[in-house]
């Protein structure tokens, strides 16, 4: 049986494209490698962040929405480069106290989770909440650590020393 050749046809890609291809394929990939390690492509998520918090020693039990001596109180700025969102809760720990996690926003009977809590989109919102409900005292010069959380999911957590 005799096989038939057709002489000079070659399947196959030729060295020089061979070596284009390849080259280009390696630049490709060093280039998607380099830009997510140096963060080239950027980030979706934008990070609430606090801006300024205080907190005001005294006894918790002063009338909602006094100020001064003797009213505990916190004051605190939130930088919300994202979406608009919400805070869903603030809880304060320390020694000394059992955990404070209800608190109002100076208007009287609002809670925090019904009171003006909005957290504007692309904005440094500022808030006064004074805590609620049990009777204890936050000693000046002591430390506390707070955290506050929003409806997005995310949380701002820290300490402070009460002023």
């Amino acid at each position: 049986m005799n096989k038939l050749h057709v002489r000079g046809s070659k399947k196959g890609v030729t060295p020089v494209i061979a070596t284009i291809i390849l080259i280009a394929g390696t630049l490709v990939l060093a280039l998607v490698v380099g830009a997510y390690t140096f963060g080239l492509f950027g980030s979706n998520v934008k990070t609430v962040t606090l801006s300024s918090a205080t907190l005001y020693g005294g006894t918790m039990v002063v009338a909602i929405g006094t100020t001064g001596s003797g009213a505990t109180y916190m004051t605190f700025s939130l930088n919300n480069p994202g979406s608009a969102s919400t805070i869903t809760s603030i809880t304060l720990t320390g020694a000394g106290i059992t955990a404070v996690t209800s608190w109002q926003n100076g208007g009287g009977t609002a809670y925090l989770l019904s009171g003006n809590n909005a957290l504007a989109a692309g904005q440094v919102s500022s808030y006064t909440f004074f805590p609620y409900g049990t009777l204890q005292s936050i000693t000046t010069g002591q430390t506390f650590n707070y955290v506050i959380s929003f409806a997005n999911g995310q949380s701002v957590s820290g300490s402070v020393i009460a002023q």
